[in-house]
């Protein structure tokens, strides 16, 4: 085994080894992740329903250690080859490779681990849907939202703040490239129903989608 082979492997188990040691030993509340009267609804059996939910709860709670695990192999192995100079370059992507792994799952997990690590209230990072993360991580004022979660916001209300700031940010993108001309859908259901005959399956379950959106919005 080559010299830069036999240190990355100590390194990967020098990350595993120190996970294993310090691996936090917490229960996250899962109600905000799983809509828990679903599977109050499945059975009356109150004995059946109770066991349903204790084994959700361990599921969701080993999904989200694992990831955070996985998330301080890859941040430790990125970091160490990172800063051990331009003979190391390109040697995460091949060691990912190596290991099986997507380079962007990979990052997924740092990025979860990374956030984790700057917060007091761990929970809110260790639940927060994916997206919400790639959203903090990538914010230029995510310095804001750290402080809000170490003054004890939880993860449903960072999450609103950041729905809102995408919704507002979509808004005045559209905002700024149209002018709102409706005339041009003005025909768009003349001889509706002839054109939707001539749609495909597919095309028709997402024309079908879309105007319950349009629905929505015309008739609030």
């Amino acid at each position: 085994m080559s010299k830069v082979r036999l240190e990355i492997k100590n390194m990967l188990q020098s990350s595993i080894d120190k996970t294993n040691v310090n691996k936090e030993e917490h229960n996250y509340k899962i109600d905000s992740i799983v809509n828990l009267d679903l599977i109050k609804s499945l059975t009356d059996d109150k004995e059946i329903t109770d066991m349903l939910i204790s084994k959700t709860s361990s599921l969701i709670n080993l999904q989200i250690k694992n990831a955070l695990s996985l998330g301080e192999i890859f941040t430790s192995v990125f970091e160490k080859l990172s800063k051990s100079g331009s003979k190391y370059d390109g040697l995460y992507e091949k060691w990912l490779q190596l290991n099986g792994i997507n380079k962007k799952t990979a990052l997924r997990y740092r990025k979860r681990y990374e956030l984790y690590l700057l917060v007091k209230n761990k929970e809110s990072i260790a639940i927060m849907p994916q997206k919400y993360i790639d959203i903090l991580y990538s914010e230029e004022d995510k310095t804001k939202y750290i402080n809000n979660i170490n003054n004890g916001a939880t993860c449903e209300e960072i999450v609103n703040l950041l729905k809102d700031k995408t919704e507002i940010s979509k808004i005045e993108e559209y905002s700024n490239t149209t002018d709102f001309d409706f005339k041009n859908y003005s025909t768009l259901f003349v001889d509706f129903n002839r054109k939707i005959e001539t749609l495909k399956e597919k095309e028709k379950i997402e024309l079908q989608k879309y105007l319950e959106k349009i629905n929505k919005i015309l008739n609030k």
